[in-house]
């Protein structure tokens, strides 16, 4: 069988497809592009109220995913997938509205199109989903109150989240190409479910 067989049957493995966990990511995946329009027409209030919604599905997930013995390789996809396009798109409203300066724009979004295409090429090569990390989950938690800051027009805040978003960003940046290196490189399981 090959490598793409196995993960597909992984992907979609018996009882855990249809999981609580993976339907709310599936949420924050579509209310993802819901905030986007919002913040495109100025509804600042319901795109923050969906904005908080989107971070509850986000850890109510993992919440899940481990209480009710819901951790799939499903949900290793599509919950940072989730993530990523929510955060792009609410990142482009920022920049095409609110103010956030174009070469950060540029950096957020191409970080995530970088992580997307790395795990793309691992899960080629690889018969295992590589779940998101932890710095990656800390840059992200910066990335969102960088983002609030300039919804909400807090200007004192703005450039020291900004800064704190570059630091994160970099140093999540560094870990992720660290492990797909060396992952590439081995090509054996280290964080991923074992075939």
């Amino acid at each position: 069988m090959t490598s793409e067989n196995k993960l597909s049957r992984k992907l979609f493995e018996k009882g855990k497809t249809f999981t609580i966990s993976n339907g709310l990511s599936f949420i924050r995946l579509i209310g993802g592009i819901y905030l986007f329009y919002l913040l495109r027409n100025h509804e600042i209030s319901l795109g923050l109220i969906v904005s908080i919604v989107l971070i509850m599905t986000d850890f109510l997930d993992g919440f899940f995913a481990r209480r009710m013995n819901q951790i799939s390789e499903l949900g290793k996809v599509l919950d940072p997938l989730a993530d990523k396009v929510a955060i792009g798109l609410a990142t482009i409203a920022l920049y095409l509205d609110y103010g956030l300066p174009l070469w950060m724009t540029v950096i957020i979004v191409g970080r995530d199109v970088a992580i997307i295409l790395g795990s793309l090429i691992l899960m080629k090569r690889l018969p295992y989903v590589t779940p998101s990390a932890m710095p990656g989950k800390i840059a992200v938690t910066i990335l969102a109150l960088m983002a609030l800051a300039y919804l909400l027009q807090v200007k004192p805040l703005q450039l020291p989240l900004l800064i704190l978003s570059l630091a994160g960003i970099i140093i999540s940046s560094g870990y992720y190409a660290h492990r797909f290196l060396k992952q590439i490189k081995e090509e054996t399981p280290r964080e991923g479910i074992e075939s």
